[in-house]
């Protein structure tokens, strides 16, 4: 997810039922504005896996 207008960028991580559509359980957002990264969760999430969550999105998204 990538917003220039608002200065971001983001990974998310979602649920995916056989007949569900995703639904987003938590995102790294790294906002241009502030130079950092944030971690969002909107359901309860596993440490392991926001570790995972985290370090993808710092390998992923390209600050400059």
């Amino acid at each position: 997810m990538h917003d220039k207008e608002a200065g971001y960028v983001a990974l998310e991580l979602h649920a995916v039922a056989e007949t569900e559509t995703p639904t987003p359980i938590a995102r790294v957002v790294f906002w241009d504005a502030v130079g950092d990264f944030y971690f969002e969760a909107f359901r309860d999430v596993p440490v392991a896996i926001v570790e995972k969550l985290i370090a993808d999105a710092k390998a992923t998204i390209k600050i400059r």
